[in-house]
């Protein structure tokens, strides 16, 4: 009898705390979720960085470890992160998502709409007890493996600087330019026109 009561009170603390850990773990994602879609609804941060193609903000504690094409190494103490940005596709765009959302779990899958903005974040299980925490907007996308300890706070630091990002300014500046441009050359062809048809008149 002894024995299985020890083998019933081993299960029970055993079950015990299997629930705390997924308790735990299911607290963590919501939370995560929460944060990032309310730091995706909020004001974004003023550029500070900038590298070939865009900018963006680096939040405290936050320092740039390498720089590649469309690619940016940041971390914080031992936690490394990765901000990609294809400045070929805008920031309401959901292409970069749906290739996420295609080799995901969709439960730890949330999306975000703002004005002119598409915004997401997508948690799955990595290695290490670990999760590969992926937040974005558009085509912006940020990336990093985390704990359920620090996966709330990775999420909203993920999304600041997702949300701060700043790219494609110089090809809006070319088509303003080129419409100015296209403008003046109208005026101008007017201009001709209406001087033509006064000599005429002239005459």
């Amino acid at each position: 009898m002894k024995v299985y009561s020890k083998l019933a009170a081993i299960m029970i603390i055993s079950f015990g705390l299997l629930v705390g850990c997924s308790s735990s773990k299911d607290e963590a994602i919501s939370q995560a979720k929460q944060v990032a879609e309310s730091t995706f609804n909020g004001p974004a941060e003023k550029t500070t960085e900038t590298t070939k193609g865009f900018s963006y903000y680096l939040p405290e504690g936050f320092k740039v470890k390498d720089e590649f094409e469309n690619n940016v190494i940041l971390s914080k103490g031992n936690q490394e992160y990765i901000l990609f940005v294809n400045s070929h596709e805008s920031l309401h765009s959901d292409v970069i998502f749906n290739e996420i959302k295609g080799a995901k779990d969709e439960k730890g899958i949330e999306t975000f709409k703002g004005e002119d903005r598409f915004g997401y974040i997508s948690i799955s299980p990595g290695e290490d007890k670990k999760y590969e925490l992926i937040v974005g907007i558009g085509g912006v996308k940020t990336t990093t493996m985390t704990t359920t300890n620090d996966m709330v706070e990775n999420a909203k630091n993920m999304m600041i600087i997702a949300n701060s990002v700043e790219y494609g300014q110089e090809g809006k500046e070319e088509k303003v330019e080129n419409k100015d441009n296209t403008k003046e050359q109208l005026d101008l062809g007017k201009a001709k026109e209406g001087e033509q048809k006064k000599n005429e008149n002239d005459k």
